[in-house]
C-alpha cells in the first residue's frame, strides 16, 4: 500500500533551489549594508565603521535630494504614461482592427520592447538631434525650430521618458488588447444598446472587469522603471547638469566614477531598497483592501 500521508518530496525538490535563491539574495544585501556602515573609498586601502554617518551626509546632500526628485518624477511619468498609452492603443485597435490585421499589429507592438535598451537609446538620441534628427526636421516644417530636447533642463527628462513610454506602452497595448478579447461580449453589447458612448463602455464596464491584470501591469512597470540607468546614461548621462540624474545614476557617479566613494554609493542603494520595499508594500496593501 502507498503511504497517503505527508511526503517530504516537495522539500527535497524545492529546498536546494530556495536555498540558492536565498543565498544569492541575502549575501549581496548583507554585504551592501555592511559597506554602507563604513567609510570605504577606492583610493584608500583601509576603512572604518562610521555607522549612520553616511545617512546624515546624504540628508544634507542637495544632489542626492535632486536625484530623489528626478527618480520620483521619472517613476510617475513612465508608469502612468506607459499604462495609459497601452490602454488607449488597445481600445482603438479593439474597436477598429479585426482578424489577421489585429494579429499583425500585435507583432508590431511588441517589437520595440524587444530592442536592447542601449540600441533604442542611440536611435532616439539621433532622432532628437536638433541638426540631423527627424523630429527636429518634422517640427521645423510647422515652424518650430531649435528643438534641442536633450539639452533643455526642463524637457530632457520627459524626452527620455518618452522613449521608455514608447517601448513599454506599445508592449502593454498588445497585452491589454489580448485581455479585451477575453471579455464576454454581452455586457459590452448591452451597454451599446443602451446608447452608451464608446468611452463609457470601456471606462465603466470593460476596464473594471480587467482591474486585476491592469494593476499587475502597473506593478510590473513600477519595478521596471527603477531600471532606468542604461537608457538615461546613453541619452543624457544625467545632464544637462543634473536634470536627468536619477538615484541609481548618482550612486554610480559616486561609487564607480571618479569619486570612488563606494560606501556612500552603497548607502544610497540600501536606502533605495528599503524605501521601494516599504512603498510597494503599502501600495499593495491599499490595493488589496480596495479590491476587497
Amino acid at each position: 500500500m502507498f503511504n497517503r500521508g505527508k511526503t517530504s518530496l516537495p522539500y527535497l525538490f524545492l529546498g536546494p533551489s530556495l536555498l540558492v535563491m536565498l543565498v544569492l539574495g541575502l549575501v549581496p544585501t548583507v554585504a551592501a549594508i555592511n559597506l554602507a556602515l563604513k567609510n570605504r573609498v577606492l583610493r584608500y586601502p583601509d576603512s572604518d565603521y562610521v555607522w549612520l554617518r553616511n545617512i546624515e551626509r546624504l540628508m544634507s546632500d542637495r544632489r542626492f535630494l535632486n536625484a530623489i526628485e528626478v527618480s520620483a518624477i521619472w517613476e510617475v511619468v513612465t508608469v502612468l504614461g506607459a499604462v495609459a498609452l497601452g490602454i488607449l492603443i488597445a481600445i482603438y485597435l479593439f474597436e477598429n482592427v479585426h482578424g489577421k490585421w489585429r494579429q499583425a499589429m500585435c507583432v508590431l507592438l511588441i517589437t520595440p520592447v524587444l530592442l536592447p535598451r542601449v540600441s533604442a537609446a542611440f536611435i532616439w538620441k539621433f532622432m532628437y538631434s536638433p541638426l540631423t534628427g527627424i523630429l527636429g526636421w518634422l517640427l521645423g516644417l510647422v515652424g518650430i525650430h531649435d528643438t534641442a530636447f536633450l539639452s533643455d533642463p526642463v524637457l530632457a527628462l520627459y524626452a527620455v521618458a518618452a522613449v521608455d513610454i514608447w517601448q513599454w506602452g506599445l508592449f502593454f497595448a498588445a497585452i491589454v488588447l489580448k485581455l479585451l478579447e477575453t471579455l464576454p461580449p454581452e455586457p459590452l453589447e448591452a451597454a451599446r444598446l443602451d446608447h452608451a458612448r464608446t468611452w463609457q463602455v470601456y471606462a465603466y464596464i470593460a476596464l473594471p472587469m480587467l482591474k486585476a491584470p491592469l494593476i499587475s501591469l502597473v506593478f510590473i512597470k513600477m519595478v521596471e522603471s527603477l531600471r532606468s540607468f542604461d537608457l538615461i546614461y546613453v541619452m543624457t548621462k544625467g545632464g544637462p547638469g543634473v536634470a536627468t540624474e536619477t538615484l541609481d545614476m548618482y550612486a554610480y557617479a559616486q561609487g564607480i566614477g571618479l569619486s570612488g566613494k563606494v560606501s556612500y554609493a552603497s548607502t544610497m542603494a540600501v536606502l533605495m531598497m528599503v524605501a521601494t520595499t516599504l512603498i510597494f508594500t503599502l501600495i499593495w496593501k491599499r490595493v488589496s483592501q480596495w479590491e476587497d
